[in-house]
């Protein structure tokens, strides 16, 4: 989904500094991929944003992983891209609706 659109861009990088700050949950992923995907889109085309949106945030450095007890707080998986959206499509499949905050994934950039 590698758009020239500007607010989409202003909107990944307020994604990604979020995920540089803190852990971010789908919730706001979803929120971006359905004003890409436009009023009305379907669970399908909205599904394929989502996943368009977490494909750009991982191309900046950002990865999909989990929340856990001990510290750092955070997990990423372990795989490739590809594997990451994989497994989020087939989990989002399995909900039958967009994940919400706490719900398959998390993201974040541990570059910094």
């Amino acid at each position: 989904m590698s758009t020239s659109n500007s607010s989409y861009q202003d909107d990944l990088d307020y994604l990604l500094d979020y995920a540089r700050e803190d852990w971010v949950g789908l919730s706001s992923v979803t929120a971006v991929a359905g004003a890409v995907a436009g009023k009305g889109a379907t669970f399908e085309e909205l599904t394929s944003a989502t996943l368009a949106v977490i494909g750009d945030l991982i191309d900046r450095g950002a990865v999909p992983g989990d929340l856990i007890e001990r510290d750092p707080g955070f997990k990423a998986w372990s795989g490739t891209k590809e594997e990451h959206l994989r497994r989020i499509a087939a989990e989002t499949k399995a909900l039958g609706r967009l994940p919400e905050t706490g719900e398959v994934a998390w993201i974040h950039d541990p570059s910094t």
